[in-house]
C-alpha cells in the first residue's frame, strides 16, 4: 500500500504501524536504541524518514507531500509508539542548492529536546547524537548489521591495529576498540568531527590520544603512511561519494580504484573493510573498484530497518589483500 497525503486518514495509522512491527525486536534490543522506524518508499511513503535516537524522533522529510504531513505523523507517532517519547524533531531535507549549515537545522515539534541527553546505543557502545544541527547526526545508523557481523572478527583474525581513513565520528573505531583491538588511527578533513569522536572515546571510557586523531585529507595522509612504511591490521575506508577540498576533488567513480590500490601496501596480507554509499553504484561497479587479486569475505548492505522499494543503496565489502 502507498501512503499518500490526500488518504492520509484511512492509510496512514496502517502503514505507521507497519512499519513498526518490522522492528518490534529492535526497540526491545539492549545494544541498540537507535534506528529507523519508517524508511521511505521502502514503507510505503516516497521521501518520509523517520529515526529513533533513544526516545527522541528526527522527522526529515524530502519533498512537499513528505513536508505536508510530518505534524500529523507526529501526533500518531505519540499515539502508536510502543515507548515513551522526549521529543520529536524535524527537519527539511529537500534540495536547495543555496542552502547554508544553519538552514539545515531542525525544528522541535513536541516535547523537549536536551542535546546533552540524546547519548544512544549501537551495537553496544555509546556515541553523542545531534538530531538539531547539520544534515547528519553524527550516528550512521544503516551500519549496524556491518559492524554487528564483523564483532566477532576481530578477536578471531586476532586484529590489533586499524586504520579509519575518513573517520567521522569514529564509530567504528569504537567498537573495533571494545571488541579486542588494541589502537585506531583516525583520519579526517573535519576538526568538528574529530572532536566529536573524542567525545565518543570518553563516553566508552576509553583513552583519548591525540596522536590517534589526525586532522587532514585522508587521501594525502596514505601517501605519508606508505612513505613511512606503516602497517595496520585492518582499514576501514568509506569515503564520501563526492567530496571537494583545496586540493581538488574525490569521486569515488574516479578515483576509487586508485585509492585503493594506493592502501595496499598499509594492509599487506590482512584486512580492508570498503564502503560505497549511493544508488548510482551498482553491486557490479562496486566489485570492479577493487583490486582483481584481493578476496572478498563478506558482502553487506544497509541495516535491515532501512527496508528498501528497490535495490539497496549501501555495498559494504570485507576484502582479504593480496599484493
Amino acid at each position: 500500500m502507498e501512503f499518500h497525503s490526500d488518504t492520509y486518514n484511512s492509510d496512514s495509522e496502517y502503514i505507521i504501524n507497519s512499519a513498526l512491527e518490522k522492528r518490534e525486536i529492535l526497540f526491545k534490543d539492549e545494544n541498540n536504541n537507535c534506528f529507523r522506524i519508517f524508511n521511505s518508499s521502502g514503507d510505503g511513503f516516497e521521501g518520509l524518514i523517520i529515526d529513533f535516537y533513544a526516545g527522541y524522533i528526527l522527522i526529515q522529510y524530502f519533498n512537499k507531500s513528505a513536508e505536508s504531513v510530518v505534524n500529523r505523523i507526529s501526533q500518531l507517532l505519540i499515539k502508536v509508539l510502543p515507548v515513551p517519547i522526549k521529543g520529536i524533531l524535524s527537519k527539511n531535507r529537500m534540495i536547495n542548492s543555496t542552502r547554508s549549515v544553519d538552514q539545515w537545522k531542525s525544528r522541535i515539534i513536541e516535547g523537549v529536546y536536551d542535546p546533552d541527553d540524546v547519548v544512544v546505543i549501537q551495537n553496544g557502545i555509546k556515541a553523542k547524537a545531534d538530531l538539531l544541527n547539520g544534515q547528519n547526526t553524527g550516528i550512521f545508523l544503516d551500519m549496524r548489521d556491518v559492524r554487528d557481523k564483523i564483532s566477532s572478527f576481530y578477536k578471531s583474525e586476532s586484529i590489533k591495529k586499524i586504520l579509519n581513513l575518513f573517520s567521522y565520528t569514529a564509530i567504528f573505531s569504537i567498537h573495533a576498540l571494545k571488541n579486542g583491538v588494541d589502537n585506531a588511527v583516525n583520519i579526517d578533513l573535519s576538526k568538528s568531527v574529530l572532536n566529536r569522536a573524542k567525545i565518543n572515546y570518553r563516553l566508552n571510557d576509553l583513552k583519548v590520544d591525540e596522536r590517534d586523531f589526525i586532522y587532514g585529507d585522508a587521501v594525502d595522509w596514505i601517501k605519508r603512511l606508505c612513505k613511512k612504511k606503516e602497517t595496520f591490521d585492518f582499514i576501514v575506508f568509506d569515503p564520501p561519494t563526492f567530496a571537494r577540498n583545496k586540493k581538488g576533488n574525490f569521486s569515488v567513480k574516479k578515483n576509487y580504484l586508485d585509492s585503493l590500490k594506493s592502501i595496499e601496501s598499509l594492509a599487506k596480507d590482512r584486512f580492508i573493510l570498503t564502503s560505497v554509499n549511493s544508488y548510482s553504484v551498482t553491486e557490479e561497479e562496486y566489485r570492479s573498484f577493487h583490486p582483481a587479486q584481493w578476496k572478498l569475505l563478506m558482502l553487506r548492505n544497509e541495516s535491515s530497518d532501512f527496508v528498501y522499494k528497490d535495490n539497496p543503496y549501501l555495498k559494504v565489502g570485507l576484502w582479504k589483500i593480496a599484493v
